[in-house]
């Protein structure tokens, strides 16, 4: 079995989930700027603190962007697991080891790795293009397949009810 590397780095467009970070970010340090300078406006040198406020603000947001951007992402796998990072705060990769699992299903937007302890471990992998997605899946089906590990795949299928207006 060969193992594989996938750099998500590799990527031109980090995707949408980036980018909604970076609002959810940059509106949490509006609201803190306009805060910060609601409360030391109270002390009436208002010019100060407003600079203030807004450096701080758009200092944290520089550091922020910076440290999202230049987060590891990959999948690895050889013969003993599987190990990936998809980044902003995750430091430590995880891992999935083949001998403990005993079946994996590949569903549209994620992988579902069924251990042989009852539990799931499941990777989220819906926020990548879909080229990605192709490369990740058929990866992962063909790593199974020569292991010897059941692999199920989720199939679409359209709701009678559907099948009936139509």
């Amino acid at each position: 079995m060969e193992p594989f590397s996938i750099n998500l780095h590799e990527m031109t467009n980090k995707g949408t989930r980036y980018k909604r970070l970076l609002i959810i970010l940059t509106l949490f340090f509006l609201a803190v700027s306009v805060l910060t300078f609601w409360l030391l406006s109270r002390y009436d040198n208002t010019n100060i603190w407003f600079f203030l406020g807004l450096g701080i603000y758009f200092l944290l947001y520089i550091y922020f962007g910076f440290v999202g951007y230049n987060s590891k992402m990959f999948i690895n796998s050889d013969e003993y697991a599987l190990e990936y990072q998809f980044g902003f705060f995750s430091k430590v990769p995880d891992k999935i080891i083949w001998e403990t699992i005993t079946k994996v299903k590949l569903g549209f937007t994620c992988i579902t790795f069924y251990k042989r302890t009852g539990k799931r471990k499941v990777m989220e992998i819906g926020w990548l293009p879909y080229t990605k997605v192709k490369e990740i899946k058929n990866k992962i089906n063909c790593f199974c397949t020569e292991k010897g590990i059941a692999v199920e795949v989720a199939e679409y299928h359209k709701e009678e009810a559907e099948e009936e207006k139509n």
